[in-house]
């Protein structure tokens, strides 16, 4: 079963970045995603004010999941929701998960949403 849930510690996080071939941040809050115990991927973000920037949402090295990739872009925009904030940028590569997570293109790797409304629907297609 799918696991997504927040990192609790940096020590884990630093060590799930490794896995995912991705630059920890020490700044940054992280999700980590798990199936029957195998590691899937990483998400780290930071809320800056009024707006929060998700800056990697990427796979472990040795996964190619896009499920796990929206599910735990899904629990990230939904805390950050659930914090009050509506504005959202995503820097990433890879425009089918950015669209498939409703962001639209703001620039060359760099994507945005605005979550007014956004969980209202949870099962519409954004």
């Amino acid at each position: 079963m799918l696991e997504v849930r927040s990192i609790q510690t940096k020590k884990e996080q630093r060590e799930i970045c490794g896995l995912c071939n991705v630059e920890f941040d020490p700044d940054c809050l992280a999700y980590g995603a798990a199936e029957n115990g195998k590691l899937l991927g990483v998400a780290q973000f930071r809320v800056h004010g009024e707006y929060a920037v998700i800056y990697d949402l990427a796979n472990s090295a040795v996964t190619e999941d896009m499920e796990a990739l929206v599910i735990m872009g899904k629990a990230m925009l939904n805390f950050i929701d659930l914090c009050g904030i509506k504005d959202v940028m995503l820097k990433t590569q890879n425009q089918n998960l950015s669209e498939i997570l409703g962001f639209k293109r703001y620039a060359a790797g760099i994507y945005r949403i605005n979550l007014e409304g956004y969980f209202d629907f949870p099962c519409k297609n954004k």
